[in-house]
């Protein structure tokens, strides 16, 4: 089946093989295609996503004030008002106050453009349409938390840690989804090239000509992973790619006898 990944790119003749194929073999070389996709998305997170995980949590560290919670009341190393803004995103930023205790309104957070608000007893998030309280006291009587430099390098390492596992299973279920509908709508495709060029094929071997069809779309998709910028008007590509790959695909293989 792995072969059939070189041959369905590089191979016309590969084609006349496929109006033979069950319809679980198509189902299984588009997982076994999914599968390699997700494994290149795991790549990509690892090269691309990591640094920037690392080099958020040692901005943190270097940058935020050191933070203790404890019976449900919020202290910070740095006395009064500290307004903490990354430097790649400074339009949105984060205000600790632990001195405070009275409540933040939703106008004082869009007139200091902040996202964010820590005071003594509360934490305080600004979203697209509401200011979201959450308050401390409900961590009464828990284990006192640090939160310091150390704690911000042991989120972001398991942080990593989970986003391999769901960057794998969440691209490779998304895959499989993203690619059966467009197999639909490239059959339709299959259908006006197969009629223009009195092919003969029904439309369940357009449809598994279209999953085949497919495959340099996504050795391509792949490529773009490890781009530093996307590749120009992909979709327009994509269709052009596929629609050849039909074209000779329905040429190539051979209509059923009637």
């Amino acid at each position: 089946m792995i072969s059939d990944i070189g041959r369905s790119v590089g191979d016309f003749s590969f084609y006349k093989e496929v109006p033979k194929k069950t319809v679980w073999a198509t189902v299984a070389y588009l997982t076994l295609l999914g599968g390699l996709f997700s494994v290149a998305v795991t790549v990509a997170v690892y090269q691309n996503v990591r640094p920037r995980v690392l080099s958020a949590a040692e901005w943190a560290a270097a940058t935020m004030p050191v933070l203790t919670l404890a019976d449900g009341k919020l202290s910070s190393a740095a006395p009064g008002p500290t307004d903490v803004r990354h430097p790649d995103v400074p339009q949105a930023g984060l205000m600790v106050d632990t001195q405070r205790t009275e409540a933040v309104t939703p106008a004082e957070m869009t007139q200091k453009k902040l996202i964010a608000y820590l005071t003594a007893d509360a934490v305080y998030i600004l979203t697209a349409d509401r200011l979201e309280t959450y308050p401390l006291a409900q961590t009464k009587g828990k284990e006192q938390l640090v939160v310091d430099g150390a704690f911000y390098r042991q989120m972001a390492a398991l942080l990593i840690k989970v986003l391999y596992p769901i960057s794998f299973l969440t691209s490779w279920l998304t895959f499989l989804i993203w690619k059966h509908v467009a197999a639909l709508v490239y059959t339709l495709v299959g259908m006006l090239v197969n009629a223009v060029t009195d092919g003969g094929h029904e439309p369940a071997t357009l449809y598994r000509m279209a999953v085949y069809a497919q495959t340099p779309v996504v050795i391509l998709q792949t490529a773009a992973l490890f781009l530093p910028k996307p590749i120009p008007l992909f979709p327009v590509l994509a269709l052009l790619v596929v629609t050849a790959y039909l074209w000779q695909a329905i040429r190539h293989a051979e209509p059923p006898a009637a």
